[in-house]
């Protein structure tokens, strides 16, 4: 699948998070002051149905890249879920081990924002452990226990929306931030729960 630029639905979606969360997630929109609240409706669930999908076709462009790599020193299955805003796949040693981790992107609506992730068991010693084993990554209070940030990649939202963003650019960041991975750290990330146990 070849995406030259991101959708200008999904970039309308992430320049007005705030109005698009109020309008289009919620179970009970909440229309007040709004001329022809039914109109308006029928629109935003165009426009946000519309962004799941290049959403989802975006972060498909960033999966060949990551498989390929992680392939090559690990074991690696893509985890499909049902927020398309995210990304994500089991990862573990090429010797089978009861064990694995999670690695994955997120897009982050309040920072318009990729977010390569790791994440394992064993909560913020896990946290702790994972950034010693990679010489980087941060530890991000608020997401679940056990994850490390790898990146944040800012998405460049345009004055017009019309004007084009890139998608190769962006995928080449997410597969940079996952590019110093080798054999050696999924070994050891793998190793986190197993030598503490599940914390």
């Amino acid at each position: 699948m070849v995406m030259s630029n991101l959708g200008e639905c999904m970039l309308f979606y992430l320049k007005y998070a705030a109005e698009m969360e109020r309008l289009y997630e919620a179970e009970e929109p909440k229309v007040e002051g709004l001329p022809n609240p039914d109109q308006v409706l029928k629109q935003i669930k165009l426009v946000g149905d519309t962004a799941n999908r290049e959403v989802a076709e975006f972060l498909e462009t960033c999966v060949p890249g990551i498989e390929e790599h992680f392939r090559a020193i690990s074991t690696v299955q893509r985890i499909r879920k049902k927020d398309m805003w995210v990304l994500s796949f089991k990862v573990g040693p090429k010797k089978a081990t009861d064990r694995q981790f999670w690695i994955g992107v997120n897009i982050d609506l309040n920072q318009a924002a990729l977010i390569p992730w790791v994440w394992c068991r064993g909560g913020r010693r896990a946290e702790d452990e994972m950034v010693r084993i990679l010489g980087r990554g941060i530890k991000v209070r608020g997401w679940e226990s056990g994850t490390v940030v790898l990146a944040e990649i800012k998405i460049p939202i345009p004055e017009r929306l019309e004007e084009p963003v890139e998608c190769d650019s962006l995928v080449a960041k997410v597969q940079q931030a996952f590019a110093s991975f080798t054999e050696r750290d999924v070994a050891a990330i793998d190793g986190i729960t197993t030598n503490r146990g599940e914390a």
